[in-house]
This record gives C-alpha cells, sequence and structure tokens, in this order.
C-alpha cells in the first residue's frame, strides 16, 4: 500500500530572502548601460523642444514685421519718428546728445522697431502710449514692461532686465558702412545716402541739420532717412533668402538690454553706438582692410568666433542659448536653424537685401565677392541654400 504523506512531511530547499554581489553588480551594470543610451536621447529629445519653442518665438516676432508691412507699405526702421511721443522728448531735452560708445539707452527722442509693431504683437495700448503721448503715461516707465513676445522662453531666466528683449532685427550695416562709399567718402558730400540693399531695416528718422532729433555730438554722422519694404526685397535678393529676425542671447550678450532703449544714429567709428541698435548687422569685414580684396584666416571665421569677441564689435552677430548655433526668421516667414559653422560669406549674404549694384554700399558689395585664390583676383559670390545648411 502506498503511503501518503502531508505537505509538511516533504522536504522542501530553504528559502533564499537575498542577492548575492555578483547579481547586484550584473544589475547595476546593466541600468548603468540602459542610462548611458536614455540620457543622450533625453537631452536630444529636450533640446529639440528647445528649438520648437524658440522657434515659435522668433516666427511671432517676425509675424509682427509682415504686419507692419502689410498695414504700411514698408518695414519699420531700427530709429524711427514716433510723433507725438518724439517731439515730446525733444522739448525735454532728449535729443540723443549724450552719444558714443557708453550712450544712455535712456536717452533720445526716436524709437525702435520694437515699438513700431506693437500692435500687431497685441500690445496696442502700450504702443498707444507713445503714439498717443501725455507725459506720465506708460511710456515715461515703458522699461518697466514686460513684454512676453519679446522673451525668448529658453533665455528667459538669464536675462536681468524688467523689459527684455531677446530678438534682434537684420540692421544691414546700422549706418556705419557710410562713410566707406567712395562715392561720398573724401568728396565732402552731406547727408550720405543709406542703401537700402544693405538689409532689412534702416534708420527711417535719418539724421539732418534742421530736424528736431538731430544729434551732432558722440560721432553721429549726417545722413537722409532710408526706408525699405517687402516688395523691395522680394525684387531683389528675394524674401526667402534675407533674414529679417534673429536671437541674441549667447554667453556674450548683455542680459540688460530692454525694448524701449532709444536708438542711437549711426557713428563714425566701428563700435560706437552698436549695443543701443536692436539689430544684427554685417561683420566689420571678412578679410583685411575692412571690405577690400585679401587672404587669411578671419575668411572663413564660424559664428562661434564671432559669439567669443569682446566688446560691442560682438553685438553685430546672432547668438543663442542652443548647441550648434541660433534661430533665424527669414523675410518670407520661414524659421529655420542655423549652423554656427556658417561662413561669414554666406551670414553676408542672409543680411544684403538687394546686391545688384548701385543698392548696396561699396563695403557690403565687396562682400559679394571672394578671392580666386590667384593673388588679388576676385570673383563673385553667389548665394546657394545648401550653404546654410553646412555645420
Amino acid at each position: 500500500m502506498t503511503t501518503i504523506r502531508s505537505p509538511r512531511q516533504l522536504k522542501s530547499p530553504a528559502l533564499r530572502t537575498g542577492v548575492t554581489l555578483t547579481e547586484l553588480l550584473v544589475a547595476t551594470t546593466a541600468m548603468s548601460l540602459l542610462m548611458g543610451m536614455l540620457l543622450p536621447a533625453l537631452a536630444k529629445s529636450r533640446e529639440s523642444a528647445r528649438q520648437v519653442t524658440c522657434a515659435n518665438a522668433v516666427s511671432k516676432v517676425a509675424k509682427g514685421f509682415t504686419a507692419f508691412d502689410t498695414s504700411r507699405s514698408e518695414l519699420p526702421g531700427w530709429r524711427n519718428v514716433l510723433d507725438p511721443y518724439t517731439s515730446a522728448r525733444v522739448r525735454a531735452g532728449h535729443a540723443g546728445n549724450g552719444t558714443g560708445p557708453n550712450a544712455d539707452p535712456t536717452s533720445g527722442a526716436c524709437v525702435s522697431w520694437t515699438v513700431m509693431i506693437l500692435p500687431f504683437l497685441g500690445e496696442t495700448e502700450i504702443y498707444d502710449s507713445f503714439a498717443a503721448y501725455a507725459p506720465g503715461r506708460v511710456a515715461d516707465d515703458a522699461t518697466a514692461k514686460l513684454i512676453s513676445g519679446y522673451v525668448c522662453p529658453v533665455a528667459a531666466d538669464e536675462m536681468t532686465s524688467r523689459s527684455p528683449l531677446c530678438f534682434f532685427a537684420n540692421g544691414g550695416t546700422g549706418g556705419l558702412a557710410l562713410e566707406g562709399d567712395p562715392e561720398y567718402s573724401g568728396k565732402g558730400k552731406r547727408p550720405f545716402r543709406q542703401f537700402q540693399g544693405d538689409g532689412v531695416c534702416l534708420d527711417t528718422a535719418g539724421n539732418v541739420a534742421g530736424q528736431p532729433w538731430y544729434v551732432t555730438s558722440g560721432g553721429a554722422e549726417e545722413y537722409s532717412p532710408g526706408r525699405n519694404a517687402l516688395v523691395d526685397i522680394a525684387d531683389g535678393d528675394g524674401t526667402s533668402t534675407t533674414l529679417l529676425v534673429t536671437e541674441r542671447t549667447g554667453s556674450e550678450a548683455p542680459t540688460d538690454v530692454s525694448w524701449a532703449d532709444h536708438p542711437q544714429p549711426a557713428m563714425h567709428g566701428a563700435d560706437r553706438g552698436v549695443k543701443t541698435l536692436h539689430a544684427v548687422m554685417h561683420t566689420r569685414g571678412i578679410h583685411p582692410g575692412y571690405g577690400q580684396p585679401g587672404g587669411g584666416e578671419s575668411l572663413h571665421a564660424t559664428m562661434n568666433t564671432w559669439m567669443k569677441r569682446r566688446g560691442d564689435n560682438s553685438l553685430r552677430y546672432p547668438s543663442s542659448r542652443h548647441e550648434g548655433g541660433f534661430m533665424a526668421a527669414f523675410c518670407d516667414g520661414h524659421v529655420r536653424f542655423i549652423g554656427e559653422s556658417i561662413d561669414e560669406w554666406v551670414y553676408t549674404q542672409l543680411l544684403t537685401s538687394d546686391s545688384r549694384p548701385g543698392r548696396v554700399s561699396f563695403r557690403v558689395g565687396m562682400f559679394q565677392m571672394r578671392p580666386t585664390g590667384v593673388g588679388e583676383n576676385l570673383e563673385p559670390y553667389f548665394f546657394s541654400e545648401s550653404d546654410i545648411a553646412k555645420r
């Protein structure tokens, strides 16, 4: 007869209540390898999200420009007259005669493009405080007004101004190449001429003797007002290849720039007054001689090099908190990420809105040329879309 034993009578191996050191090491190693694979992917995903957020912000500012152009049939300048605000500032003694390398950005009578496009960003109340100015209204304390549309979410925590500005328009030469044109330089011709094709935004106010806002000190030049419009750019180099708005929030960029700062007129000297302009501009020279034929390493300086340059000269160039480049909106409205290794020649093509002879200054006209490698002979440089994509 078979004896059936109870479960308690059956022998079973002792249950383990822990893990061995070898098993723990294997598990830890596996987790480390997994994290090593996941973290770069997470970082890449985070940066992609940051770029999308920044691209949306840049796009909104660009739409403000295009809406202004649709309404006025011209683009706002990097310096503009906006009455009665400008006239009131002149009467109060703020015409801007405190110009120079250390000019007080709160001193001046003209306003930046940042004021002109406010209605098209939904900031009508603040705009009206300028356009329908009366002492004691918002415009008197505009530096305390935060406009979310001018702040890049990615760089917001780095800004120290109460009214920060993270985006800057294509200012061409900012008027600083005026004295470099042989048609005017050395011939005593005044006022100087602004060249429409040098960029997108010009000084629509000008700086001519007899104007209430005329500035004479600080090396200010005398030059006529300038105008530009999207239709002119479309007829020139094209809206899809002309840069309109970009970031300037890199580690070397100032964090205290306010959208309410008063732009100073173009001044004689390389970098004087650059900080007061809400604009990115042409490099002083892409080769020795500041626009003359030549050669050397500076022919292919990268955006990364520009960002590391000290002084106001570095403020001419785009920069960002993104790794490897910056966001830019073009005159046709499209936005793209531009690698920091973009060649200086390509950068000048993006700023130039009409490179035809007579439409650009002598200096910018030279930027349309490059050495052939044979002596000092030059050949035309023709912009190629593929050049932007190079990283």
